[in-house]
């Protein structure tokens, strides 16, 4: 199989999983006021969304607009500053009856943006007026972009790291031969320009994210500046990007003295390319678990170890291949002495993943199911795959030094594993693009029933929680949302495993029955039925059945 061939495979991957990536959000909303589709007698004074994890500062928008498109909210969007998961926006006074829209978009923890509408009414709606459906979207129009950038980014990190460890660790010489000061310089500059493009492009891949515009608007300054100020990633820019200048520099200098053999050279390097790494730590799934202190020390960690593993086996080929198919000499001794120095690193850093990988994916994988039925489980499963196999072909390289005079062999399977790694680099970037598993998102409870041909029922329940008060909240109204008023007696009767319990709801206002308990004491799926009694003595009811988790 030649180049090409690899090429072609290697980027027909790439598309695949970034065309299949999964399109939910990366934060989503766990409860609203108003709620999505409901009916309110008068206005509320304000609106308020709830999201499953914190959102950041900028880029927040939250509109509230009637039928004609035109805003009645008093633009104070605020985020709530001590769970920082809400956002609210306060209403202009003496709103009309009318179907009103919520327009949201919030940046979420990991730094993706997400957006959608919340439709509701105020009074009786005009006839054949009907509410729009909810949306609920996240910009799939950048996923290509951020995982190629993202290519960039990991290629030139181990390709960095690689080179750091290999002379400063692994590789011992005093003086630099011809071909290896060339390659060397080749490989400096080949990761630099990795770096340099990864980072660059972050802040303009970044910015697209969160505005949801197409590329060229994007790159407006006023939207390049608010990333940098208001977002996390802004910052992390700007760290990363003090650094790679740091490392050009050095290395500049490090190209006139001549000086890539000195050790004390790559100190300043070594600390800065472990900046670059922290700071990335910072951004990402691991900043939205709610572990997120160990989330990202581990990814840390993580990427660290994936740098030495990769990263050392590719420099290495690189710098001294000819050491690879020679049976003895100088260049054979050089390959080997600095592969079995490598080794050790190599063992550790698998370790290392192997250690941080697991205890990353149980803060990230809410269970097994997740791990087998969602695309991020699947992809890294994969990537887990590919991590065993790639394992197999550097202890067939270590143990099988008998094997040196099957040339042929020996290269094959050295290629083979070149390419596991830089399609595991490929998987990396595919695999932080994916939405996170999440359990189901337990809403409050809202349905509605007909009780008879002019009589109707609505029922909430929130926030249909256990170990809480629970409010039970009944609507009940003629064909034209007027409400009933020769109601005698309401109650409700609520089952689960076969244990019932009964109670009776407060009259608040005609048609209107309100009532609190701690009914809903455990989890699972339960029944209930409303009993409706007029004062004509015609009885109804209406089953409703929810889960409570």
């Amino acid at each position: 199989m030649n180049k090409k061939h690899i090429a072609s495979l290697l980027l027909l991957f790439l598309s695949f999983f970034l065309l299949q990536a999964n399109a939910s959000a990366h934060a989503y909303i766990t409860n609203s006021t108003p709620v999505e589709n409901e009916s309110l007698d008068k206005a509320p004074k304000k609106v308020e969304i709830e999201f499953n994890e914190k959102i950041q500062s900028g880029f927040t928008v939250l509109n509230v607009l009637n039928s004609a498109g035109e805003r009645v909210d008093k633009r104070d969007v605020a985020i709530d500053k001590k769970t920082q998961k809400s956002i609210s926006v306060t209403l202009k006074d003496g709103l009309k009856n009318d179907v009103y829209t919520v327009e949201w978009r919030v940046l979420s923890a990991d730094g993706h943006s997400v957006s959608g509408m919340i439709p509701f009414s105020i009074g009786e709606l005009p006839k054949g007026v009907t509410l729009p459906k909810q949306q609920y979207t996240i910009d799939k129009s950048t996923m290509i972009a951020v995982g190629i950038n993202k290519a960039f980014l990991y290629t030139g990190l181990c390709l960095y790291v690689g080179l750091l460890l290999f002379y400063f660790v692994w590789f011992r010489t005093d003086k630099l031969a011809s071909p290896l000061g060339s390659r060397t310089k080749k490989l400096v500059y080949t990761a630099l320009s990795f770096l340099t493009i990864g980072i660059i492009t972050f802040l303009m891949v970044q910015t697209q994210t969160n505005t949801g515009m197409n590329f060229l608007e994007s790159l407006r300054p006023r939207y390049l500046l608010e990333t940098i100020a208001s977002t996390k990633e802004g910052t992390v820019w700007i760290i990363q990007m003090l650094l790679l200048l740091v490392l050009w520099a050095l290395h500049l200098y490090m190209e006139r003295k001549q000086s890539y053999q000195m050790k004390r050279y790559w100190i300043i390097p070594g600390i800065s390319i472990i900046g670059i790494i922290l700071a990335k730590a910072f951004i990402g799934h691991p900043s939205s678990s709610p572990y997120d202190t160990p989330a990202i020390i581990f990814d840390f960690f993580h990427l660290i170890g994936a740098s030495i593993w990769l990263g050392g086996i590719l420099v290495i080929v690189f710098l001294l291949k000819e050491g690879i198919v020679a049976k003895n000499g100088e260049e054979h001794d050089q390959y080997w002495h600095t592969l079995q120095n490598y080794s050790h690193w190599a063992l550790f850093s698998v370790a290392v993943l192997a250690i941080s990988g697991a205890i990353n994916a149980s803060l990230l994988i809410p269970d097994f199911h997740s791990l087998v039925s969602t695309t991020y489980g699947v992809v890294l499963l994969i990537k887990a795959g590919l991590f065993l196999v790639m394992i197999g072909f550097g202890a067939y390289h270590l143990f099988s030094r008998l094997l040196l005079s099957r040339k042929k062999i020996y290269k094959t399977s050295i290629k083979m594993e070149m390419c596991l790694g830089i399609l595991i680099l490929l998987t990396t970037a595919v695999f932080t693009q994916l939405q996170t598993p999440t359990l189901p998102i337990d809403k409050p409870f809202y349905g509605e029933a007909e009780l008879g041909y002019n009589e109707n029922i609505s029922l909430s329940i929130s926030p249909k929680k256990t170990g809480v008060q629970n409010e039970f909240d009944i609507n009940l109204f003629t064909n034209d949302r007027k409400p009933m008023e020769d109601v005698e007696q309401l109650s409700i009767s609520l089952s689960h495993e076969g244990q019932k319990t009964n109670f009776t709801l407060k009259k608040t206002a005609d048609g209107k029955y309100s009532g609190e308990n701690l009914k809903l004491n455990q989890p699972g799926k339960w029944e209930a039925t409303v009993h409706v009694l007029t004062k004509d003595f015609d009885s109804y009811e209406a089953p409703f059945s929810f889960q409570v988790r």
